[in-house]
C-alpha cells in the first residue's frame, strides 16, 4: 500500500515575509509595561512590492523585571497565554523570576521572550509553518534574552467538540515547541528554551527544509497568476 501524496502548501514559502511592529505610546517610558511585539506573516509580492494574503501573526513579550514595575501585576493583568506564563516562571513575592528558571534558561541577564499568541489562518495549518515562523521571530526578537516561554493551548476552539480532542490539540501543539527546543518548565503545561543554548539554531535549519521539501506553487507562477488576476479586476 502506497502512501498518499502530501498535502501541498496553498502558497509558495518563500513567498511569506514577516514584519515586526512594537507600538510606543508618547508618555511610555518603558518602565510601566513590557515591550510588546506583534509579528505578521503575510505572503508578499515581490513585483508589486506589497502583501496580498495573511499567514498568520505572532505577539510577543520581552518581560524584564529589572525594567518594568510590578512585572507580575502587569502581566498577571493581561488576557492570554501571558498570565498563565507570569504566574509559573516570576515568584510573586518577589517580582522577579523564580530560581529554578535558571534550570531551564540562560542565568545570566535578566529577560524572558514570552510568546502570548500564535495564530495561523486554516490554509496554512497542519503542515509546521507555524513552528518554523515562530522560532525565525524567537531568533529576531530573543537577542539578549534568557529564554523563551509558551503555553502550548489551541487559541481556536473550532472544530474541538471535547476534552478529549481539547487534550489531543494540547499534546500536538506540546511536541510541536518540543521540537524547537522548549522543555516543560514545573506542572504548570508552560514550555521554556533555553536561548543561551544552540537548541534553536539547530533545530530550525532541519524543520525548514522539511517544509520546503512539500509540494508548493512555483514562486514564479503564482506571482504571473496574482498578475493576471489584478489585470483582471
Amino acid at each position: 500500500m502506497t502512501a498518499p501524496e502530501p498535502r501541498a502548501l496553498p502558497a509558495p514559502v518563500s513567498a511569506i515575509r514577516l514584519t515586526y511592529t512594537c507600538e510606543q505610546s508618547w508618555w511610555d517610558t518603558g518602565e510601566d509595561e513590557p515591550e510588546i511585539w506583534h509579528v505578521a506573516a503575510d505572503l508578499y509580492d515581490l513585483e508589486r512590492d506589497t502583501n496580498v494574503e495573511r499567514v498568520g501573526g505572532f505577539e510577543f513579550y520581552r518581560a524584564d523585571p529589572y525594567a518594568t514595575r510590578d512585572l507580575f501585576g502587569v502581566l498577571d493583568g493581561y488576557d492570554g497565554d501571558v498570565g498563565v506564563i507570569a504566574e509559573s516562571i516570576l515568584d510573586p513575592s518577589t517580582g522577579h523570576f523564580r530560581d529554578d528558571l535558571d534550570e531551564y534558561a540562560e542565568p545570566f541577564g535578566s529577560g524572558m521572550l514570552l510568546l502570548n499568541s500564535a495564530q495561523l489562518t486554516r490554509p496554512w495549518r497542519g503542515f509546521g509553518v507555524g513552528a518554523v515562523l515562530a522560532g525565525k521571530a524567537i531568533a529576531r526578537l530573543g537577542a539578549g534574552a534568557r529564554g523563551a516561554a509558551c503555553y502550548p493551548s489551541p487559541l481556536d476552539r473550532t472544530g474541538l467538540k471535547d476534552d478529549a480532542a481539547h487534550d489531543r490539540a494540547v499534546s500536538a501543539l506540546q511536541h510541536t515547541w518540543s521540537r524547537l527546543g522548549f522543555r516543560p518548565y514545573r506542572d504548570h503545561g508552560v514550555y521554556v528554551l533555553n536561548l543561551g543554548t544552540t537548541a534553536l539554531s539547530d533545530a530550525l535549519p532541519s524543520l525548514t527544509e522539511r517544509i520546503e521539501a512539500l509540494p508548493q506553487p512555483d514562486r514564479e507562477e503564482w506571482e504571473a497568476g496574482l498578475a493576471r488576476e489584478a489585470l483582471c479586476s
